[in-house]
């Protein structure tokens, strides 16, 4: 399967125009890095039309954020929504000085590619 994205700048994450003034687009294999990548930074309830797309980064389960395999489980849910990604795996690091959160999530397409989409 070959999919078409319009490009997004790694840096700014914004379009880019081409050489010739046309919206720019990407294929394989960067196309589904980066159509991976943005579906595991939507927040829930984003999409307007539906609702159940994105991850609850915000929510509470029984009162408490939840914890990494939580949130490992819902990006790789969120990367398997794409019809053109076969596997999904994600591993999430809590870096409790920091209070922040990293990891990549390894995904395969249907073509068999395999590729790291780091977040």
């Amino acid at each position: 399967m070959i999919t078409l994205s319009l490009y997004l700048n790694p840096d700014t994450w914004d379009i880019e125009l081409d050489g010739k003034g046309n919206l720019r687009t990407t294929d394989n294999p960067y196309a589904c890095a980066q159509d991976v990548a943005t579906a595991c930074s939507t927040l829930r309830g984003e999409c307007i039309y539906n609702a159940t797309a994105g991850i609850p980064y915000f929510e509470n389960i029984m009162g408490v954020q939840p914890g990494a395999g939580a949130v490992q489980t819902y990006l790789e849910n969120e990367a398997m929504r794409l019809p053109y990604i076969a596997q999904a795996s994600a591993t999430v690091i809590n870096n409790s000085g920091t209070r922040a959160s990293t990891g990549v999530i390894v995904v395969v397409d249907t073509n068999g590619t395999e590729y790291t989409v780091n977040m």
